[in-house]
């Protein structure tokens, strides 16, 4: 896994880059103190000092200009070095009309900076939301880290959540969720996936999920057949980001992986968010339609909370519509839930497709959700999700509710 986040500690009055280097990285300054400066003639002038939660360097994440000046530190200083390819790469490969504009507009910046290089800035004009985006900044370098980090160190695992039949009322699959043990707790997946889609890191992530659960799926499946031997072996779902099925060859990688585990295709089903169908239907369709040429199942996930088009719907190769929890939790207590879990019922049933209807917290959603003809459900009134280790002694018991 590259190295695109590091830290460095500068001793006091070493040079961190002079004018003139070469420009490869930006510094955000952790703690210590940094100058600045140019040459005016046989002079040296200082043109700034920045303490932590300062920024330099930074115009080499968009251009390939030489140093403008040359920073030293005034105290032992330590800084985060971020390598330019974090950033200039993505921007390129995204947006090359954005790239274009923003080299523009730093060409524009250099040629009044040569202007006025004698002059020096005063913190009277300082922004405050120039302040309050440096805060952001850090706090988002910071949490980059510490997510590299810890996939470097094996901290993220996977938790297993029962998927129960509703009509036989035993456990029919299993839903692989990620959890990321930091500390000695966990961090909740609502503050780092989004993380992990914002930096591209969620395609490692999905990779590690998928083969971290189908080999968890062969344990399962042994226990599983001795404690049920005349049921079907369980499915396993396993959540696929959208920046993992915008690359088509990344597909081929989930393939492989598929294939290398020995897993029957039959008995994976991935997710996929509404939200990603939608916003490029018809790169879905082909992306979509890639996956089930493997024999897998799909599964569209958090249905109802999206921007879905149903004139759309029909057209992906779906097998399993799952409802979100928010609406399965209000069920008997919102009208207008109820009616909703009721039409995202007969719609999958009309496009013959199995319901999972998550989030079921009491008996009697579980009660109406089979009287609806959803077919599976999740939810801790069943069981909360668990490493692998307890998912095995949960089967051996031969659960049913």
């Amino acid at each position: 896994m590259p190295e695109f986040i590091s830290s460095r500690t500068f001793s006091a009055g070493e040079e961190i880059f002079r004018i003139g280097d070469r420009g490869r990285h930006a510094y955000f300054i952790e703690s210590g103190e940094v100058e600045v400066s140019i040459p005016n003639n046989e002079e040296i002038i200082v043109i700034a000092e920045l303490g932590a939660g300062e920024i330099f360097g930074e115009m080499s994440m968009i251009d390939d200009a030489p140093r403008s000046a040359t920073v030293t530190a005034k105290v032992d200083t330590e800084v985060i070095e971020i390598q330019r390819s974090r950033f200039i790469q993505p921007l390129r490969s995204q947006d090359p009309m954005m790239d274009l504009l923003l080299r523009i507009v730093l060409a524009r910046f250099r040629s009044a900076q040569n202007q006025l290089s004698g002059m020096r800035s005063t913190p009277d004009g300082v922004d405050l939301s120039l302040e309050k985006i440096r805060a952001l900044a850090f706090e988002r370098i910071h949490s980059e880290r510490d997510l590299r980090r810890g996939l470097g160190a094996g901290e993220f695992e996977m938790h297993y959540q029962p998927i129960v039949s509703l009509d036989g009322g035993h456990i029919a699959g299993f839903e692989a969720l990620m959890r990321w043990k930091k500390d000695g707790g966990y961090v909740s997946p609502v503050d780092f996936i989004p993380l992990a889609e914002a930096t591209g890191l969620i395609i490692e992530l999905g990779r590690l999920a998928l083969e971290d659960a189908l080999q968890a799926q062969k344990r399962f499946f042994d226990s599983f057949t001795k404690a049920f031997p005349d049921l079907p072996p369980p499915f396993m779902s396993v959540n696929v980001s959208g920046l993992q099925l915008a690359d088509l060859d990344e597909i081929v990688l989930l393939a492989s992986i598929i294939k290398q585990s020995g897993a029957d295709p039959a008995t994976v089903k991935l997710e996929i968010t509404e939200s990603l169908m939608m916003e490029d239907p018809d790169h879905a369709a082909n992306a979509l339609k890639k996956l089930k040429a493997l024999g897998i199942l799909l599964a569209i996930d958090d249905f109802g909370t999206g921007y879905s088009s149903l004139s759309y719907l029909h057209q992906f190769p779906l097998d399993t519509l799952k409802i979100d929890r928010s609406f399965v939790v209000n069920m008997d207590k919102s009208d207008s839930s109820s009616r909703i879990v009721r039409s995202i019922a007969q719609l999958a049933l009309a496009l013959e497709m199995d319901i999972i209807a998550e989030g079921i917290e009491e008996k009697t959603q579980m009660d109406d959700l089979r009287e609806l003809g959803c077919q599976y459900g999740q939810g801790y009134y069943m069981s909360r999700p668990m490493p692998a280790d307890q998912v095995i002694e949960l089967i051996d018991t031969r659960p049913t509710w």
